[in-house]
């Protein structure tokens, strides 16, 4: 029996929020399929990877650089197997983001994500995330002129 689309955008609700807000990580066997397809661009560097483990070191290297981190989805738009979630993840920078040193700031920064689901499992995933933006705050990058 196929999964409804109001179940897929709760399978994929619940991946967010146990991964990103709560850390638990057993969850990805369940809701992921072993196969898995990620299009990532985490880095400024689009790779496709299958399998959890890009999932895993992508959410792994933002809740070391900040531990307290809480994944807010702001939008949901699910129909047949595709979910789309437009969210925002904020956090301290405690650890260092994505290999700079640990500023102490609380970073805010949105994305969108995109999966498809195939009997209850997210089976493909696509994300884009305002890295700019999220430099721009840890001062990497300057804000544009007349900004501020």
């Amino acid at each position: 029996m196929p999964y409804t689309p109001e179940e897929n955008n709760a399978i994929a609700a619940r991946l967010f929020q146990s991964v990103w807000s709560n850390g638990d990580f057993s969850v990805l066997e369940e809701l992921v399929t072993p196969d898995a397809i990620d299009h990532s661009t985490v880095g400024g560097k689009e790779k496709t990877e299958q399998g959890s483990a890009s999932f895993r070191q992508i959410v792994g290297m933002f809740r070391h650089a900040m531990p307290d981190i809480k994944l807010t989805i702001n939008d949901e738009i699910y129909t047949g197997d595709k979910v789309v979630h437009r969210w925002t993840l904020a956090g301290t920078d405690t650890g260092g983001v994505m290999g700079m040193p640990p500023s102490g700031k609380q970073l805010t920064f949105t994305g969108t994500t995109i999966v498809r689901m195939e009997d209850g499992k997210i089976a493909e995933r696509w994300a884009n995330v305002d890295e700019l933006g999220l430099l721009q705050q840890l001062g990497v990058v300057p804000p544009p002129p007349g900004a501020g």
